[in-house]
Order: structure tokens, then C-alpha cells, then sequence
């Protein structure tokens, strides 16, 4: 491994930030603090349902050039236009952008596009937790920032860990993974850096304990 893939995201100078992006916590949290901190192999954002967080990894997502809907990194991907664009950018290490941008909303519409650039795989007759599976599974590596939003949603306890074991595994071989979620299974990664939003538009770096995940 060569460093990483991004190092935070930061606002945009003199931006013109759309009136609802900015009454959104996680990036009100973002403009106070300056920047989001993605030094390290893998960061969990997590905190309440609205503050953002789904929002704050799209944007980073497209800032990285992934399609807004989700899927692997490809250069011939041609939407670009998204209102995030233009808030914030991440600065960039010195690692050449390759990877997926998994989203739990548009993972089934994604998952056609998958189901043609692989011969013989149909994720649509999976389930949506076991076609989650079966990509982290089959396409992340060591080479890779993975971006992943709830991918926790429809797995079991027991697949939870699996895919617990198997995001420690690539993180581990170099991969670097930026995560949302609730599950504090997966807020257990080792090494990760947890980062908790709150209502009011802070942002707390956490033990799994302090969670609010983990005490609910």
C-alpha cells in the first residue's frame, strides 16, 4: 500500500452553498469544524437518523468522481452534476482513484449494471443483504476505497459480522473504507475511526461505548 486514497473533505472556499445543504447537520458540522477528518484505513460516520450522513458520503463520493447512484469507479461514468459538487472537495492522496460507492437506496437498480459486467451473476435473484455480500465479497481488494452507506441493511447479526470480518480483511491487505451506519457491529471494526454527528450540527470522534448505536 501506497498511503491512501483521500486524506478529508473539506469545504469549498467562498462556495455557494444551496439553502438546504446548509441546514443539513452534517455539513453545518462540516463548515464549523473545517473539515472532516479521512486519515485513517477506515472512518465510520454514524449518529441519528436526518443529521446527514448518507448526504455528507454522497458528497464525498462524487467529490472522489463516483457516479451519485452508486457502483464501481470507471472513468467512462458520465453523471457528474450533483448540487455537492460545488460545497466541498476531499483532498486527494497519492494513490490513483479505484473502487465502489455502495449505496443501500440505489443498490438494486446498481445491481443490473453489475449483473451485465459479470457473466453468470444475477444479483437481483439474491436478496438485498446477500447481493451487499456478494460484492464486498467478489470486488473489494487491497487496491480500493470502498464507500459503503448502511450496507448493514437486511443482514442478520451473524452476516453483520461477516461483513465485519471481510471490510477488516481488505482494510487490512491496504484497502481504505469510509462507512455509515447504525450497526455497532460494524462501528466494532478494528482500527476505525468513529465519527458521530449530532442534531445540532456537531461533530464528536467517539469510542464504540460513547455511541449512541451502542447505548440504545
Amino acid at each position: 500500500m501506497s498511503g491512501l486514497f483521500v486524506h478529508s473533505y473539506l469545504p469549498v472556499p467562498r462556495a455557494r452553498v444551496p439553502s438546504w445543504v446548509a441546514q443539513v447537520p452534517a455539513f453545518r458540522a462540516l463548515q464549523h469544524r473545517g473539515r472532516i477528518p479521512l486519515r485513517q484505513q477506515i472512518t465510520c460516520l454514524t449518529g441519528e437518523n436526518g443529521v446527514g450522513k448518507s448526504t455528507l458520503l454522497e458528497g464525498i463520493a462524487v467529490s472522489c468522481g463516483f457516479n451519485s447512484a452508486g457502483g464501481a469507479f470507471t472513468s467512462q461514468v458520465r453523471e457528474r452534476e450533483n448540487p455537492l459538487r460545488g460545497v466541498a472537495a476531499v483532498a486527494r492522496g497519492n494513490r490513483a482513484m479505484e473502487g465502489y460507492f455502495l449505496r443501500a437506496e440505489s443498490h438494486f437498480s446498481v445491481a443490473g449494471r453489475y449483473n451485465r459486467d459479470h457473466a453468470g451473476v444475477d444479483l437481483h435473484r439474491l436478496s438485498h443483504g446477500e447481493s451487499v455480500l456478494h460484492i464486498v465479497q467478489e470486488s473489494f481488494h487491497a487496491q480500493g476505497l470502498y464507500l459503503l452507506d448502511e450496507p448493514e441493511s437486511g443482514l442478520s447479526l451473524i452476516r453483520q459480522m461477516t461483513l465485519l470480518a471481510e471490510l477488516h480483511q481488505v482494510a487490512a491487505a491496504g484497502a481504505q473504507i469510509i462507512l455509515v451506519t447504525h450497526s455497532p457491529v460494524l462501528l466494532a471494526l478494528p482500527g476505525a475511526r468513529i465519527l458521530e454527528f449530532t442534531t445540532e450540527g456537531d461533530m464528536l470522534e467517539l469510542e464504540l461505548e460513547q455511541t449512541t448505536s451502542h447505548r440504545a
